[in-house]
């Protein structure tokens, strides 16, 4: 079983990719009213009687046995033989998502808040403040709701600590009108004592938030959305799937968010930043 009080040291995209955090990652997106992220549930899964019958001759031939555990490294780019997963006997804890079908094919795209990953290589909107000015010249971001969706998904990312959304995705062939679509959440809830404020960039650059999550947001303050994560988490499988610490950072990280945008109203005043749902932007 994957230990909850675990803590990711390191940069803030540090450490493997975790199945609870998809779990977790999952219910937010539904408190949060967003509705952008996939399905997703934990599960106990046995390799040997309900994997390997299954399984595809290239990924049959990843499994080893270590100790009494089986254990498999799969098949992917960060996939290494000395890095396999093993599962407690032939038990695995993990995750199951559900995903759309074929016929509707999604677009990535790459994130314009997106990190180097290069060690003394700073982004550009890491070192230009006046950087949403020039995202805000460019398409899909120049008309349409995709800003507004990247704000959304910065304060989501923000709140369960992910700061590896590199790529996006929507679906294909949308013109820029489609929402962003939440996918890859699995490098969240790493270290519930670091708050990654370099994740809310899209916010105090741009200082702009759709009205109905600002209205989502202080809804949830003074506690409720972690009562609210908790209790919608409690019947999964897996429960619990977030340790306590975890669960008290979104408290706090929530309160850092409505603090920027207090911040950005007081500079610029409500009218600017709090903008309608269906309102057409100011800079369009």
């Amino acid at each position: 079983r994957y230990a909850r009080d675990y803590i990711v040291e390191g940069e803030p995209y540090a450490g493997y990719d975790r199945h609870n955090a998809e779990v977790a990652a999952f219910h937010l997106d539904r408190i949060l009213g967003f509705r952008r992220a996939p399905l997703v549930v934990g599960r106990f899964v046995n390799l040997r009687t309900e994997i390997k019958p299954v399984a595809t001759e290239q990924l049959l031939g990843t499994f080893m046995t270590v100790g009494n555990n089986t254990c498999f490294y799969g098949k992917c780019y960060y996939c290494r033989e000395t890095e396999p997963a093993c599962a407690d006997g032939d038990i695995m804890e993990g995750s199951v998502t559900l995903w759309l079908p074929d016929v509707w094919p999604l677009q990535k795209h790459r994130h314009p808040w997106g990190r180097t990953y290069r060690e003394g290589k700073l982004a550009r909107w890491e070192y230009d403040e006046s950087y949403c000015d020039a995202v805000k010249k460019t398409s899909p971001y120049d008309s349409g709701p995709r800003l507004l969706d990247i704000i959304d998904t910065a304060i989501f990312d923000y709140l369960i600590g992910n700061a590896d959304r590199h790529h996006y995705e929507s679906f294909q062939d949308d013109e820029g009108a489609s929402m962003l679509i939440l996918l890859d959440n699995a490098k969240s809830f790493g270290n519930p004592a670091l708050d990654e404020r370099s994740i809310l960039a899209p916010l105090y650059q741009c200082c702009i938030i759709r009205v109905s999550t600002w209205n989502r947001l202080n809804y949830l303050k003074n506690g409720v959305l972690k009562s609210a994560l908790r209790t919608a988490m409690s019947h999964d499988p897996i429960s619990p799937v977030l340790s306590d610490p975890h669960l008290d950072a979104l408290d706090q990280r929530l309160l850092s968010i409505l603090a920027t945008v207090k911040q950005c109203t007081d500079q610029f005043g409500p009218d600017v930043v709090l903008v309608e749902d269906r309102m057409t932007l100011s800079h369009l």
